[in-house]
């Protein structure tokens, strides 16, 4: 795949655009890098994967450096290592099987870019519309409840400093998650953020500050991975990430200024909204694929 000029310069508009939303809301763009690069570029989707995978491992690199922590804050990420890599590499794996076999309409079901689109339209739809929902019932007074996993403690179990709190969680039921995590981020090129704070907050039952240094740390391991393993697939090409690292650096820092300006509640539902306006995004590009699949 070649990257001529004019290319080079939307997938810097694109990457731009993007940071700026990820500064905004405060989570990573691979969610809507992919479907950016794939529907309005018209970036193979293998291509468009490997690079939204790439791109997120330089943010979350400088974020982790900039943050303090401890040995003991470690934990939770290090037990949900094993299977967030596992899941990685299986997502990917799941990939590049997709993309090695030839076309053929007939077994549309199995093309690569419906197997991934399918797949965002149903994370990007269900956690933009848990989002407005958390929205709606926090200004009703009945907040959502958290911490269904944790009340499985099936063992071994592990103990995990919260804000001066000790929770004992099970180490499997962790293995489960972090490998679902991670393999939708091997499918998807995304580094997981997207997923992993909301899961470790409501179903976990973690506090949003512990959370989100937990969350940098596990991205930055999902975004390592991703990034070998799509190098070994040969899905890494670097003018595509270099283009979209140009443009993200300028997006964040000015999503970044507009965010203080919004209060929580109107970040938390205008990130619905934003995700739900992607997953209308990608039905209309799978509509389009289908049709053309079906006739």
């Amino acid at each position: 795949m070649n990257l001529g000029f004019i290319d080079f310069v939307w997938t810097v508009v694109a990457g731009g655009t993007v940071g700026c939303l990820s500064g905004l809301f405060g989570v990573g763009g691979g969610f809507l890098l992919v479907p950016v690069l794939n529907i309005f570029l018209h970036i193979p989707i293998e291509f468009a994967v490997g690079a939204g995978a790439c791109q997120v491992l330089g943010p979350a690199t400088t974020s982790l450096l900039s943050r303090r922590f401890q040995v003991g804050d470690l934990r939770l990420p290090l037990v949900l290592a094993g299977g967030l890599m596992i899941g990685v590499v299986a997502g990917a794996s799941m990939l590049e099987q997709l993309s090695s076999k030839a076309f053929d309409e007939s077994r549309w079901l199995q093309s690569p870019d419906v197997v991934v689109l399918v797949v965002y339209f149903f994370v990007l739809s269900t956690i933009g519309l848990f989002a407005i929902w958390d929205v709606h019932r926090e200004h009703a007074g009945r907040p959502m409840p958290r911490g269904l996993l944790s009340r499985w403690r099936i063992p071994p179990l592990m103990s995990c400093k919260d804000n001066g709190r000790v929770l004992w969680l099970s180490i499997p039921i962790l293995a489960w998650f972090g490998l679902f995590v991670g393999f939708l981020s091997g499918l998807l090129g995304m580094s997981g953020g997207l997923v992993l704070l909301p899961g470790l907050i409501y179903l976990i039952g973690i506090r949003t500050h512990a959370a989100v240094l937990n969350t940098l740390v596990i991205v930055w391991i999902v975004s390592a991975t991703a990034t070998v393993t799509y190098a070994w697939h040969d899905y890494i090409r670097l003018e595509l990430v270099v283009a979209l690292l140009l443009g993200g650096t300028f997006g964040a820092r000015i999503g970044s200024e507009l965010s203080g300006r919004l209060k929580g509640p109107q970040l938390r539902k205008g990130f619905g909204w934003l995700l739900l306006t992607a997953a209308a995004v990608v039905a209309g590009k799978l509509s389009i694929l289908l049709n053309g699949y079906l006739k």
